[in-house]
């Protein structure tokens, strides 16, 4: 038997632990994953059907995600290079069994992993591509496809943004490439420690990003145009929240701001809507379209700093919350006070084109190819395709625990 294998479910065995759980959360994981593993023996089939050869498997982490359609350009983009492109959408695991998408595994695996290994080697025998795109972080699947196409198929993991506390989440990363959005993620894998796993690591991305060309410089008017981010649902109504957004209605008031809102896309925009010091605009404008209408945007922690950042738009994170993107490791501005926001005011209109420079330093930090990302990751894609090897930075993680 394959010592990665034993390996791999040595570690599944442990996270509980290293999560901070329980011994019942072990047992409880080992039941689950037993019970699966008996019906994958039981129902697995032969390797007899008619497959669907392709260059590239997409594989969707959800049907959720999939209806989103967030990676449509990016599937587009494969095509126009003359890609044969198929897409898999995982379902439940009710699904997975009701649709038989288990093959039986061509190596011996520990019992406990049977589930996996099957499901590895249906999308392997069902569409034998050459590329294999993830992008569930934590799914185990690629180890399996590893092994078992004795690396005919490549595995792609494609980051999302990880600034977080979820570490727990990340610590796999078993894949051939990892294509990150940037440094700041590299480092971030690099804390962790421990996991499993080992991968070459790229900067290419987000998907989800179209192309663009860098903003031009342009200086803000005698009246600032300032643009609040409204926070999701889950925070609109906590009491640090609404003391933040009361201070900047105050401060707006006292220093003549044309003050705009854009509600969370899930909100409900409180406690802006009916005010009359804010005018709420439309949840559909862009933020890479905000530089048009506004000269400076508040917000705070939220993944929406990077597209206000590519949009070449100063920006002021809010609030006392952690830090995770390192806005001060690059000098930008934060506020917690009516005061502090008028001090960085004053820092980003006394020198703009410093600031700028600061920005793109931070933009960069954490999106390596922010005006190119989508044709990052097709390039990067269609050298794999052609049988090139990519060069990179190699990441391993300590499996000791």
């Amino acid at each position: 038997m394959n010592p990665r294998f034993v390996s791999l479910q040595r570690y599944i065995m442990e996270r509980p632990r290293t999560k901070g759980k329980g011994v019942f959360s072990a047992f409880r994981l080992a039941v689950r994953m037993g019970g699966k593993a008996i019906l994958a023996r039981l129902f697995s089939r032969s390797a007899n059907a008619a497959p669907l050869i392709c260059d590239v498997l997409l594989v969707h982490p959800s049907r959720k995600s999939y209806l989103q359609g967030r990676k449509r350009l990016f599937i587009e983009a494969l095509r126009q290079r003359g890609l044969h492109v198929e897409e898999f959408i995982e379902e439940g695991d009710g699904e997975t069994l009701r649709l038989r998408q288990l093959v039986k595994p061509p190596q011996a695996v520990p019992f406990l992993l049977s589930w996996p290994a099957a499901h590895a080697a249906f999308l392997l025998h069902r569409y034998q591509p050459k590329a294999m795109l993830t992008e569930r972080n934590s799914w185990i699947i690629p180890s399996f496809v590893k092994a078992f196409s004795q690396r005919r198929t490549v595995v792609m993991h494609l980051a999302h943004s990880i600034p977080s506390t979820q570490s727990s989440n990340y610590d796999y990363v078993d894949y051939d490439y990892y294509l990150m959005y940037g440094h700041s993620s590299l480092e971030y894998l690099r804390t962790l420690g421990k996991g499993f796993g080992e991968c070459t690591a790229l900067f290419a991305g987000p998907y989800f990003l179209e192309d663009t060309v860098p903003p031009t410089t342009s200086s803000a008017g005698q009246q600032l145009r300032c643009l609040f981010l409204g926070s999701g649902p889950e925070y609109e109504t906590k009491t640090n929240y609404l003391e933040m957004c009361a201070w900047v209605r105050q401060w707006a008031m006292a220093n003549s701001v044309r003050l705009s809102v854009k509600p969370h896309p899930r909100a409900e925009g409180y406690p802006w809507r009916g005010d009359r010091v804010a005018e709420m605009v439309d949840r559909s404008l862009q933020l890479d379209e905000v530089r048009e209408y506004f000269d400076l945007v508040l917000c705070g922690y939220t993944n929406a700093v990077l597209d206000v950042a590519r949009a070449g738009l100063p920006f002021v994170l809010l609030g006392k919350g952690r830090d995770y993107f390192q806005t001060e490791r690059f000098d930008l501005c934060r506020a917690n006070s009516m005061t502090e926001l008028d001090e960085a005011c004053r820092v980003i209109r006394a020198d703009p084109c410093s600031y700028r420079e600061r920005l793109d330093c931070f933009l960069r930090f954490h999106i390596e190819n922010p005006y190119q990302p989508c044709s990052s990751l097709v390039e990067n894609v269609c050298r794999v395709v052609d049988g090139q090897r990519l060069l990179g930075i190699e990441l391993v993680m300590n499996e000791e625990r």
